[in-house]
């Protein structure tokens, strides 16, 4: 293999061989190749020949990148690139939302750990490679371009809504997918599908979900309260136009400067109208002064939390003056999730966290999307996502996606968080959780379907 060339460019050509040694292409190699490196391929294709039983493409391709140190190439220069392809995780691991990139790590891991116990994608095993937005949109301007231009991804899980609208543009020139477990936001509705791709809930739904829980408990008045960056806005906006939607009034809207250590003035602007429920839209540290200092002033009402805040921590630091407030998030997917959950638990001793089994699926996704593609280009598998996701075999794993992918089936995934219907806009629709606080942990007690929301 020459100098600089990664190993993923040595199995594009096993696969050209595959081919062509099968009378199935007559392109051009990928790149150039060897006599010898021609020589290696033969002895290696026919030596898996059983009497008339050819071998599939699949386990040709996983042979050959364990072998992958016999395919030098004669008269280029230095050593090999990487035997690994990588997925860049785009997440926060620092400031108020820091709890998104560790649980989603674990999560995404459990994924990978299984893609390559499976053989890999196209016969190439996957590593994480994490970079920490610091929830910050300069910051993860330079973590993607890192983590696309220096570290190779095949494509990038996250970001969330608050830095996704900074990096879009790269991601869709650099032609390498986004795939987000954690982005809400609206922007998403009608900028998706190219190269940009979510497997959580657009805020559009979110947001009337909310509104949702409200109007089905009887307030007929509430407050909105959101932190004023893009995920606040977005979330907050579309409570209160689907609370108005309803019926309902809001009463007041207040926007939240994040970082500070005061609330007071801006909760005294909220309940000025004595409102019965308030929703707030915000992350665990600005949400936890916001509460504290309610609390602290007898404002009374029920609160309705955005997922950010529907973490066991958040309940349970919060603890008894949160009692009967409510909160959403993604509804559990059933068996697969129940199988998810098990081992999540094992490795990260806590229940998983929101957006956790939708971080799992967008590391199924892209493998499965490569798989489709029959290449770890980020070009090549992007336009399979939506593929792979849909109209197809229904399929929960990575191992029985690939058999039939490899068989010329077509595949539905379906996965941890659920169905996993990917639209031409890159979006997904999802039912939602309810949840209400004991006053020390959420207790689910409804579920909103996606259906009921379209108003």
């Amino acid at each position: 293999m020459c100098s600089g060339e990664s190993f993923a460019a040595s199995v594009r050509r096993v696969h050209w061989f595959w081919e062509a040694s099968e009378g199935k292409t007559t392109e051009q190699p990928p790149a150039r190749v060897a006599i010898e490196e021609l020589k290696t391929l033969t002895a290696v294709h026919f030596a898996m020949v059983n009497g008339d039983k050819q071998v599939d493409r699949r386990t040709f391709l996983q042979t050959t990148a364990v072998a992958g140190g016999t395919f030098s190439v004669a008269g280029c220069m230095g050593g090999g690139g990487s035997d690994t392809a990588v997925l860049g995780m785009l997440q926060p691991f620092t400031g108020e939302v820091a709890w998104v990139g560790e649980s989603s790590e674990v999560a995404m891991n459990i994924a990978v750990d299984q893609i390559n116990e499976a053989g890999g994608m196209n016969g190439t095993d996957i590593e994480i490679v994490t970079e920490d937005t610091e929830a910050n949109q300069q910051t993860a301007t330079s973590a993607i371009r890192k983590l696309i231009d220096s570290d190779g991804a095949s494509a990038i899980l996250g970001p969330t809504s608050f830095t996704l609208p900074a990096v879009m543009d790269i991601a869709q020139e650099s032609q390498v997918p986004i795939i987000s477990p954690t982005a809400g936001t609206s922007v998403l509705d009608d900028r998706g599908g190219n190269y940009i791709f979510r497997t959580s809930a657009s805020d559009s739904l979110g947001g009337k979900a909310m509104a949702r829980i409200a109007r089905d408990n009887g307030y007929e008045e509430i407050a909105v309260m959101y932190v004023d960056n893009q995920g606040g806005r977005s979330f907050g906006q579309t409570v209160i136009e689907g609370f108005e939607a309803l019926g309902g009034t809001v009463t007041t809207e207040v926007a939240l400067t994040p970082g500070k250590s005061s609330y007071r003035s801006e909760l005294t602007e909220a309940f000025q109208d004595e409102p019965e429920f308030v929703s707030l839209t915000a992350g665990t540290q600005t949400g936890q002064i916001i509460l504290d200092q309610w609390d602290e002033q007898g404002l009374g009402g029920v609160w309705g939390l955005s997922n950010d805040m529907q973490t066991d921590s958040f309940a349970a630091d919060v603890g008894a003056p949160l009692e009967d407030s409510y909160a959403i998030g993604p509804l559990p997917g059933g068996e697969k999730y129940d199988e998810f959950a098990a081992e999540y638990e094992s490795r990260a001793g806590e229940s998983p966290q929101p957006f956790t089994p939708e971080g799992y699926d967008a590391a199924m996704l892209a493998a499965l999307a490569a798989e489709a593609a029959e290449s770890n280009s980020g070009s090549d598998l992007a336009g399979e996502i939506p593929a792979v996701s849909k109209d197809g075999e229904t399929v929960t794993s990575f191992q029985a996606g690939a058999d039939a992918l490899n068989n010329g089936t077509n595949i539905d995934y379906d996965g941890a968080s659920g169905p996993v219907d990917i639209t031409s806009q890159g979006n997904i629709r999802s039912s939602f959780a309810v949840f209400q606080s004991t006053g020390s942990e959420w207790e689910q007690v409804g579920e909103i379907a996606a259906d009921s929301l379209d108003f």
